[in-house]
C-alpha cells in the first residue's frame, strides 16, 4: 500500500468520525428538546418556607406517567454530547479546556437526572404510601436537595464547556467560515450565560423551581444542532 492510499484511508476515516459526531450532538439535541418539552410543569409552587413544598413536588412526580422516560432523555443528551463534542477539540488550551469541562458537567448531570428521574420517584411514592406524613418526606427532600445543587454545578461546567469549545473554533483558522463565527460567537455568550445569571442568582436548574433552566437547555440543544449542521457542512466540502 502506497502512502496515498494510507492518506485517502486516513481521510476518509476523518470525515466518517466527524459525520459520526455530529449525529451524536444532533442525537443528544433531540433528547434534550423532546424531554424540554414534555417535562411537567407544577403549578402554584408554595413558597421555600412552607411545609407543603415538598408534598406538592412528589404529588407532581408521582401523577407524572412519563417521568423516567422524560430525565432518561434529559440525561443521555449531554452525555451524546460530550461524546460527539470531540469533533471540535484541538491542540489549544480552549479546545481541551472545552473537552474536561463539557465531559466532567455532563457526568455530573447524569448522576443529579439518576437521583431525580429514578431516585426521587421512589421516595415520593413511599411518602405518597404514608400519606405525605411530614416524616415520611425526609427521603424525598435529600434527594431533591442533591440533585438541584449537583445539577446546578453539573449545568455551569456544561455552559463552560460550551463556551471554551465556542472560544477554540473561533480561534482555529483551519475551520472554515461557517463553523468558526456562525458557531463559535453564539457559542460563547450561550455557555457563558448560566454561569453569569449563576452569580447573580438567576439561574438555578432546580426541578420545578427553576423557571430559566428549561429554556436555557433547549437554547443549548439549538446550538449543538447549528453544530452539527457546520461540522457536517463542512465535512461534505472536505
Amino acid at each position: 500500500m502506497n502512502s496515498g492510499d494510507t492518506s485517502a484511508e486516513a481521510g476518509t476515516a476523518a470525515t466518517a468520525h466527524r459525520l459520526l459526531s455530529a449525529a451524536l450532538l444532533a442525537a443528544g439535541s433531540g433528547l434534550v428538546l423532546w424531554g424540554a418539552a414534555r417535562y411537567p410543569a407544577a403549578g402554584i409552587v408554595p413558597p421555600a418556607d412552607s411545609a407543603e413544598r415538598f408534598q406538592v413536588f412528589a404529588e407532581n412526580i408521582v401523577a407524572g406517567a412519563d417521568w423516567r422516560a422524560v430525565h432518561a432523555a434529559l440525561l443521555a443528551g449531554p452525555l451524546l454530547w460530550a461524546l460527539g463534542a470531540v469533533a471540535l477539540t484541538g491542540r489549544t488550551g480552549f479546545a481541551r479546556t472545552g473537552m474536561v469541562a463539557l465531559t466532567t458537567g455532563a457526568a455530573g448531570w447524569a448522576v443529579a437526572l439518576v437521583l431525580y428521574g429514578f431516585a426521587a420517584p421512589l421516595a415520593a411514592e413511599s411518602a405518597a404510601a404514608a400519606a405525605f406524613r411530614p416524616e415520611s418526606l425526609d427521603g424525598f427532600r435529600v434527594t431533591h436537595e442533591a440533585a438541584v445543587r449537583l445539577g446546578l454545578v453539573s449545568w455551569l461546567l456544561l455552559g463552560a464547556g460550551v463556551a471554551a469549545l465556542s472560544a477554540a473554533a473561533l480561534t482555529a483558522r483551519r475551520l472554515r467560515a461557517p463553523l468558526r463565527f456562525g458557531v463559535g460567537v453564539p457559542g460563547v455568550f450561550i455557555g457563558l450565560w448560566p454561569i453569569a445569571a449563576g452569580a447573580a442568582g438567576l439561574f438555578r436548574p432546580g426541578f420545578f423551581t427553576g423557571a430559566l433552566w428549561l429554556p436555557t437547555a433547549a437554547v443549548t440543544a439549538v446550538w449543538f444542532v447549528l453544530t452539527a449542521a457546520a461540522i457536517g457542512w463542512t465535512s461534505w466540502q472536505d
